[in-house]
Parts: C-alpha cells; sequence; structure tokens
C-alpha cells in the first residue's frame, strides 16, 4: 500500500449523476399514513450507527409503496451510498448495503447521501474515512453551535466535506475490505446472538406462557418434548379456564429475585472497554468505568429512572449506577428464567415518574410471576444457559475484533503518516 495520497472534497469525488447529492423530503412529504408493510425502505437516523457499530443497521425498516416512492425520486439513494445525518444526531453516517435484498432506498427527513465516483473512491474507504476522528471534525466542523445541532447549508456543506485517501482505487479498496471484514464479522456475531437469544425467548413462550407441553399432554397429543422432559410437565391446569399447570403457583418477582438500586460511583474513568477496567452501567448500557466492582457475579438490570424498560444480562464484574435497578436471582438455576421474564413483562407501563420516568422497586417487585417446580426450571436452566455462554463468546469476540479495528484506523486512514494538522490525528473510533 504504497500510493500517494491526496486531500480532496465529496464534490471532486462524487458521481457526475445529476442525484449524486440528496437531501431527504421535507416531514409533511412522508407521513406515517404513507408506510406499508413492504416496498421501498425508507432509511431513517436509527438505521445509521453510531461511531464504533456496524456501517448500516437493516433492522426496523418502514416502506413506500413504488407509487410514493416514485414521487420521491429526488430522495432516493442506492446500494454504495454514503448517507449522513444532517439534524439531530449529526456525525452519524452510515453505508448503503449492497447485500441487501433492496435496490433502492428513500431517504427520511434530515438525512442527506452522496453517491460517489468508483473510478475515484471506494465507498467503503469513505465510510470509514467519515467514521474516524478525522472525518468527524470535518462533518462537526460544520455544525450549527446554536439550537438543536444541524449542518449549516446541508447540501452545499456536503459537497466541501474533506477526504484525504489513495489516489490508487486498488488501495482504498483493500484498506476499506480489510475493515469491512471485521465489521462484518461483528454483525454476523449481532445476528448469531439475536437468533440464540430468540431461541430463548421461544422456548421461555412455549414452557411457561403457551404451556405447549400440558395442552399436548391434557389433550392426549404426540408430546412436543422428548420423554425425560416431557413427564415432567403436568397433564392438566388448576382450573378450567386454562389458568396454570396443575401443581405450579402464582408468585410476584421479589418471590424469585432479590431487587435493590444501582449506586452512584465516586468516580469514573474514561478507558475503553478493552482495559482492565469494571463498566459503569446505566438503563441504556454501559457509561464509563472503574476500578472496583459493585457486583462480581451474574445480574440483572433495569433501568430505574429516565430509561425503563431495557433488560441487562450481567455475567461478568460491573457497577450498575443509581438509575438502574439490580435483580439477583435466590437460586442460579433461575437466572436465565428471570431474565427471560423480565423481557417479557412490559416495564414501561410501570411508569410513575411526572418530570421523567420512574420505576421504583416495590413495584417491580410485586410484578406477577409463574413459580414453575425446580425440576423444570433446572432443564431450562440447562438448555438456555448452553445458548447464552454461546452469546457470551460471541460477544467477547466481537469486543476483541472491534478493538483490532479501532486500533487499525487511524493508520490505515492516514497511510501511515499523521493526518493534517487541523484534524484529529488519532482517527479513534470510541
Amino acid at each position: 500500500m504504497g500510493s500517494e495520497w491526496r486531500e480532496t472534497t465529496l464534490e471532486e469525488i462524487a458521481s457526475r449523476d445529476s442525484h449524486a447529492f440528496a437531501m431527504g423530503p421535507f416531514g409533511s412529504n412522508i407521513k406515517a399514513e404513507n408506510y406499508r408493510q413492504s416496498g421501498v425502505p425508507v432509511i431513517r437516523g436509527t438505521n445509521l450507527g453510531e461511531r464504533g457499530e456496524a456501517p448500516f443497521i437493516a433492522d426496523g425498516f418502514v416502506f413506500l409503496d413504488d407509487d410514493k416512492a416514485d414521487s420521491l425520486a429526488s430522495s432516493s439513494c442506492s446500494p454504495g451510498d454514503l448517507v449522513f445525518v444532517a439534524q439531530g444526531t449529526v456525525g452519524k453516517v452510515g453505508l448503503v448495503p449492497s447485500d441487501s435484498p433492496y435496490r433502492r432506498f428513500v431517504l427520511s427527513q434530515n438525512l442527506m447521501k452522496v453517491t460517489l465516483d468508483l473510478k475515484q473512491a471506494d465507498p467503503r474507504f469513505a465510510f470509514y474515512f467519515f467514521r474516524s476522528s478525522a472525518g468527524q471534525h470535518e462533518i462537526m466542523s460544520r455544525v450549527n453551535p446554536t439550537g438543536v445541532p444541524c449542518i449549516s447549508k446541508p447540501l452545499t456543506s456536503l459537497r466541501k466535506f474533506g477526504i484525504r485517501l489513495p489516489t490508487d482505487v486498488g488501495e482504498q479498496r483493500a484498506i476499506g475490505q480489510m475493515l469491512g471484514a471485521l465489521d462484518d464479522k461483528i454483525e454476523l456475531n449481532r445476528r448469531l446472538s439475536q437468533t440464540l437469544e430468540s431461541m430463548a425467548r421461544a422456548l421461555f413462550k412455549s414452557w411457561f406462557v403457551d404451556f405447549d407441553p400440558v395442552r399436548a399432554r391434557a389433550n392426549g397429543a404426540e408430546p412436543c418434548l422428548p420423554s425425560h422432559l416431557d413427564h415432567l410437565f403436568p397433564d392438566s391446569f388448576e382450573d378450567t379456564s386454562g389458568g396454570i399447570p396443575a401443581g405450579w403457583r402464582r408468585g410476584v418477582v421479589a418471590d424469585i429475585a432479590d431487587v435493590c438500586s444501582g449506586s452512584r460511583p465516586d468516580a469514573r474513568i474514561r478507558a475503553s472497554s478493552q482495559e482492565a477496567k469494571v463498566p459503569v452501567w446505566g438503563g441504556n448500557g454501559p457509561m464509563g468505568y472503574v476500578d472496583q466492582a459493585l457486583f462480581d457475579g451474574p445480574i440483572l438490570l433495569t433501568g430505574r429512572v429516565g430509561t425503563l424498560g431495557s433488560v441487562f444480562r450481567i455475567t461478568s464484574p460491573s457497577w450498575p449506577s443509581d438509575n438502574t435497578l439490580i435483580l439477583k436471582p435466590k437460586d442460579e438455576i433461575g437466572f436465565e428464567y428471570a431474565y427471560l421474564l423480565l423481557r417479557d413483562l412490559d416495564l414501561t407501563s410501570l411508569n410513575r415518574g411526572s418530570t421523567q420516568p420512574l420505576l421504583t422497586q416495590s413495584d417491580l417487585r410485586a410484578q406477577p410471576a409463574l413459580l414453575p417446580p425446580r425440576a423444570i426450571l433446572e432443564r431450562f436452566h440447562d438448555a438456555c444457559r448452553r445458548l447464552f455462554e454461546r452469546i457470551d463468546r460471541s460477544e467477547a469476540e466481537s469486543l476483541a475484533l472491534g478493538s483490532l479495528r479501532n486500533t487499525q484506523i487511524p493508520v490505515l486512514m492516514s497511510g501511515g503518516q499523521p493526518i493534517d494538522g487541523s484534524r484529529s490525528s488519532s482517527g479513534e473510533i470510541l
């Protein structure tokens, strides 16, 4: 990788197509009533990951029919386009995937895109440049400092975004593929983890919500489980309305787990997650680091103030902050059951806050919980533990791959040379 590098702008390396630069339509041009279950997907800010996340998050699309998409042709984009947020979460950038089943997309309000000239620039390389600190500086230097974060004169500014890249497109492509291979594996791990957790949730629903094994036995149907599991379930319900399986009990969350609030640490450390530090958890996930753990063993965590509804399964040393509630199952065999029970509860409906959402310990403790026999919980624990262990291994691998990617970006984006002094010299993704 020894070709010369040059400083240029997106305007100079963009496609000559008249729609190479485009903005999303005014909000009034796309309304909720226009959304369909299928059709042409609309790219929204949620599809663009934060720094360090996947190049594109192809989840939660809304769609337009062909006629509506045709009417918004000036706001369309295609695989390989770079998409930026113009207002709101400015700094987000995404790369429209080439391996999706969709060949065209429509931008939502407050997004803008550029189509590059492939003879001059590799889209994946350009994406990683704008995810680096140097690229983020280019974006943020054009943000209006007052009011809601927004880029002044969005399309004019987008054209002037500076970028440093090798003159050899083949070298750009090699760098993009090198970094992309790491992100592709991280994304594959994410999807694997989602699939494995979906399997655990499906098993929870079958055994403890729909009572499939009990109904099969009660109806004299073919067993839905192997014999060594099937015989653990009763063949009738407590009452004719089919309330709960015979011999099972109704209880509350407090019967299966101790509930307490987190604590505010004396000081947080700004450290990368790859260092030997203990993460401080908030309702949205890790938010800093400390030297010592508040909990060493497995716990469950959910938001107490501000963010309600999120549930985290934490198996490594941690420090839950004072805006969280911690659940510590009373028996290790109930850990997976308690986690999936929490995921099944509508925690947002328990809000008692007036100025901001609030979930109390007493309300969480009082939530209904079915209490199955220990023998069934043991089998459920055995099955789900293996799934979650695979999830943990996958996430640990992704963490290591992310660390490798982060150390390579500043070097690869600068060609092994210091980046221009007007930009950040680190290029680090946090």
